[in-house]
This record gives structure tokens, C-alpha cells and sequence, in this order.
């Protein structure tokens, strides 16, 4: 019951922090320019609220603390950092056989001193979600149900219409919807195997989630045709089931 009321109060105040941030400044951008930043902290916002109320100090030093879990597999780490930009790639490039067009026209000209300082600033942006999207809810949702997937499940549908209102705005994302949920909550089995493998790192996952956002970044998605998406989802589906089989142990 303790868990439950854990997770509904976070959930609820994740979608209103957001949310309430979020319309006015897709509405009236020249107006309200800080105000996106507000709600992509609003995971982590709500969690450490949600872990001080139940929980005081103890609560905040245990949610923080999954940061410090950096001791794990190598291959982890370039899982963490190299597997979704390689499935974006290999997407691209598949799609672009059947289209007969080259990854190439795709590739965006950045330097690798811009990637690595965008991954680092990532890094810092994406702990906002992750404090509290893996930090805080998965595990109470993986106690709460007692297996893995069930969680992973209802984290990945909620974390997928959390950026409804991006679509509710024109122009805001060329990501179909439909093929966005379909990518989001097969990508959020990836983060649950590789937070789990990793002893429950909080590092793990916000390295995951910055590899993941530092791909517009490094390639012209905008030109990513319905197909695309599509290879990506299905791409990602198949990844997430691989790293369910594979036996890579945690280093302690």
C-alpha cells in the first residue's frame, strides 16, 4: 500500500509539473522560454518531494545514492553508450537499401569535441527524468509487481504519454506518434536490463539516456522516413529481448 501511494503521488505531480510547464511555452515560445527546462525536471522533482514526504533524509541520500553505483561491466558501459546510436545508424541504413539512398545524407557535420560536450550536457538534462523515471519508480514498480516486465510495461506506456504534449503541438516532433510509443516503451525494457544488470545504477541509465538524445545531434533525423521509425522500434524490441537472454554480470 506504501508503494502505491509512492507511485501515484509521483506519477500525478511528473504529468502536472510538465504538463503545466509545457503548454504555455509550446503555445507562446517567446514568452516562456525557461519554462520547458521546469518539466524536464519534473521526474526528478517529484521524486525526491515523493522520497523526502515518506521517507525524510533517508529517502532523498537512498534515491541520490544510485548515482554512485559506477562499478560495472565494461560492456555495459558501451551498451549504455554505443547501442542506440548503432540501432539509429542501422536503421537508417537498412531503411536506405530499400529507398536506395546513403546513410550518408543523414549524417550531420559535427566534431567529436561538440558530441562529447553535448553527451556531457545531456548527461546533467537527462538526470532530470531519470531521478525519477528509473531512480524512483522502477524499483517500486519491480517490488510492487513482483516481476520485471509487468513494470517495465506500465514505466514505459506512462514515460511515452508524459511527452503527449509535444505532439499536441505542430511541428514539434517528425516522429510519428503511433511508431514513437511503440519505440519508447520497447526502449525502456533496454533501460530496465541495463539498470538491473548494473546493481540498479542511476548512472547507467542517464549515460543510456544521453546516448540516446545525443542522435539528433549526430544525424539529420528529421529525414527519417515512417520506415525508419519502424526499423527502429523493431530493432529495439529485438535488442531489448537479446539483453533479457544474455548473462552479463555486474561487476560488485
Amino acid at each position: 500500500m506504501r508503494l502505491s501511494k509512492q507511485l501515484v503521488i509521483f506519477f500525478l505531480l511528473t504529468f502536472v509539473i510538465a504538463w503545466i510547464t509545457w503548454f504555455p511555452s509550446f503555445l507562446r515560445p517567446e514568452s516562456f522560454r525557461l519554462l520547458p527546462f521546469v518539466g524536464l525536471f519534473a521526474p526528478a522533482l517529484s521524486a525526491l518531494i515523493v522520497a523526502f514526504y515518506f521517507d525524510r533524509a533517508n529517502g532523498v541520500r537512498e534515491l541520490l545514492g544510485r548515482y554512485k553505483r559506477l562499478r560495472f561491466g565494461v560492456l555495459w558501459y558501451i551498451v549504455a553508450i554505443l547501442l542506440i546510436p548503432f540501432l539509429f545508424v542501422l536503421s537508417g541504413w537498412l531503411d536506405g537499401l530499400f529507398s536506395k539512398t546513403s546513410i550518408k545524407s543523414i549524417l550531420l557535420p559535427t566534431s567529436p569535441y561538440f558530441t562529447l560536450a553535448a553527451l556531457i550536457w545531456l548527461m546533467f538534462i537527462n538526470s532530470g527524468e531519470e531521478i525519477g523515471w528509473r531512480g524512483f519508480a522502477l524499483p517500486r514498480l519491480q517490488s510492487l509487481f513482483k516481476n520485471p516486465l509487468l513494470a517495465t510495461l506500465l514505466l514505459g506506456i506512462l514515460w511515452s504519454a508524459w511527452h503527449l504534449p509535444i505532439y499536441l503541438t505542430p511541428g514539434q516532433s517528425s516522429f510519428p506518434l503511433a511508431l514513437f510509443f511503440f519505440f519508447t516503451v520497447g526502449l525502456s525494457f533496454i533501460y530496465t536490463v541495463v539498470f538491473n544488470k548494473t546493481g540498479e545504477s542511476l548512472f547507467s541509465a542517464v549515460l543510456l539516456h544521453a546516448s540516446t538524445d545525443i542522435v539528433p545531434r549526430v544525424l539529420n533525423i528529421t529525414l527519417f522516413k515512417p520506415t525508419t521509425w519502424l526499423i527502429l522500434g523493431i530493432l529495439t524490441w529485438a535488442s531489448a529481448v537479446i539483453l533479457n537472454i544474455i548473462k552479463i554480470k555486474h561487476r560488485h
